[in-house]
């Protein structure tokens, strides 16, 4: 179990901060391991590069920090849009 996790909204240029592209989060553990993941259309989590990428500048999109229950509406969002695409 990771003894912390960060969320993410994911924007690009044409995104708001209410209608991101994506959600990341990144579990920090004890141990000081990290993994970074990016909710897929498939509702899993996969493992990303795109937090570190953006971190160093390599990225066009743009991170925002949000809190557990911002990324909770986040995915409920992606729940409804992507199951009605399945």
């Amino acid at each position: 179990m990771p003894d912390e996790v960060k969320y993410y909204s994911v924007t690009l240029a044409s995104d708001t901060s209410s209608d991101p592209s994506g959600i990341f989060r990144r579990q920090v553990f004890d141990n000081g391991g990290i993994r970074d993941e990016a909710l897929k259309r498939d509702l899993t989590w996969g493992r990303t590069p795109l937090i570190a990428a953006a971190e160093r500048g390599d990225m066009t999109l743009n991170l925002v920090e949000v809190s557990e229950e911002e990324a909770e509406r986040i995915i409920e969002r992606f729940r409804a849009k992507w199951g009605a695409e399945g």
